[in-house]
């Protein structure tokens, strides 16, 4: 077990970043699942509007009327230059500017060009201010094309704008409800899992992989099948424990065990949690430099992340990033906890779809590290036979 031994003495020398990457995560956790999760209801946010009516016709001033509801109406400005400065320095949103004959195209039917606007910066209440200018106009158009007349348009519309529906997010279920908080921590564990993992495993596996190291033991006792096999125990030993207090920390952040189908997501992250392992090893096998690792990891763990919707969901994603991802293991995991938190079917059959390609991809990355690892040590074993 010399092998075994030291090798655990070169991980527990990298064991400082690892330690640095949990807690980070582990606070970041309590955060995100400690949050309120309860009902939230959509709230309307007010802006500062000019409105500068030009035509003080019976149709611009409903137009002035619906767009000062829910709104703080600012006055108009003496010159251009001070409503620039009002708008640079946020103590005005929108400038509307309704041009002389406005009512009268409007009651004509037209509905091109009739308004000048002037903002800066666009936000979700800015679109929904010029779709407001959008409605006023359809349904004013609309109310005229059915026979009724200026006054009695406006009127409609003003009436028909100023309903309000209350719009509430609720959760799907209640068990769903109350894992929500947990499928949000288990979400993100690829991109933690990937960072310790390949940060503290590759350069301990590249410490034991260089020359000098394996032309010792060579001279040693000890067979290449029992060093591989030391060196694989010693990483399962270490990729094992990190898992481990990830599992534990669910169960913390949960105030429970897991239980029914939350088993699954152990399951899940165990398995990418050996993928990630896999993928450090198969890395040292070319002996990257430090600067090398850092950028392997983050390359991995954050292109894999982005495409197969850890950090923005796959619902968000495009067909094409999608059929991408389908060849990464960071698919197949969040496709799990989409199952569980209620976002798509959840199926024994597609659960276990997921699991079993993620599965592949571990056997794939074991395989090809033996390959290179027997391709490598056979070249350098002939290299050394042909030098004596």
């Amino acid at each position: 077990m010399q092998v075994f031994k030291a090798f655990l003495r070169v991980l527990r020398s990298k064991f400082g970043s690892a330690v640095i990457y949990i807690a980070l995560f582990a606070l970041v956790g309590i955060i995100m699942t400690k949050s309120d999760t309860s009902q939230t209801v959509w709230e309307k946010a007010a802006m500062a509007v000019v409105i500068n009516d030009l035509d003080n016709s019976v149709e611009s001033r409903a137009l002035a009327e619906c767009i000062s509801r829910g709104n703080k109406v600012v006055a108009p400005f003496d010159n251009e230059d001070d409503l620039t400065d009002a708008m640079y320095y946020g103590r005005v949103d929108f400038a509307l500017t309704i041009p002389e004959g406005f009512g009268a195209r409007i009651s004509a039917g037209e509905t091109d060009g009739l308004l000048s606007s002037y903002y800066i910066h666009e936000s979700y209440s800015m679109e929904n201010l010029k779709m407001l200018l959008d409605k006023f106009v359809t349904t004013y158009t609309a109310y005229r094309a059915l026979g009724q007349d200026s006054d009695a348009a406006a009127k409609a519309t003003d009436e028909a704008l100023s309903k309000e529906v209350e719009v509430t997010i609720a959760s799907r279920v209640e068990e769903e409800k109350d894992n929500e908080g947990l499928l949000i921590f288990f979400r993100y564990l690829p991109y933690i899992l990937m960072c310790v993992i390949m940060n503290t495993l590759c350069p301990a596996l590249t410490a034991m992989n260089k020359k000098d190291v394996r032309f010792r033991t060579d001279c040693s006792g000890i067979r290449p099948s029992s060093y591989t096999m030391q060196v694989f125990s010693a990483s399962a030993l270490f990729v094992g424990l990190i898992w481990l207090a990830f599992v534990i920390l669910g169960v913390v952040l949960n105030g429970a065990l897991y239980s029914g189908r939350l088993w699954l997501v152990v399951l899940n992250s165990l398995l990418f949690a050996l993928f990630a392992s896999v993928l450090a090893m198969f890395a040292s096998e070319f002996s990257p430099s430090g600067t090398i690792v850092n950028i392997l990891t983050q390359v991995s763990s954050l292109g894999m992340c982005f495409l197969c919707g850890v950090f923005v969901g796959q619902e968000l994603l495009g067909s094409g990033v999608l059929a991408v991802a389908r060849f990464l293991p960071a698919y197949w995991y969040i496709r799990i906890i989409r199952m569980l938190n209620g976002e798509i079917p959840f199926t024994a059959s597609e659960a276990a779809i997921a699991l079993g390609i993620q599965a592949a991809f571990v056997a794939m990355f074991v395989l090809l590290t033996l390959l290179v690892r027997r391709t490598r040590y056979a070249g350098v074993a002939t290299h050394r036979t042909a030098e004596a």
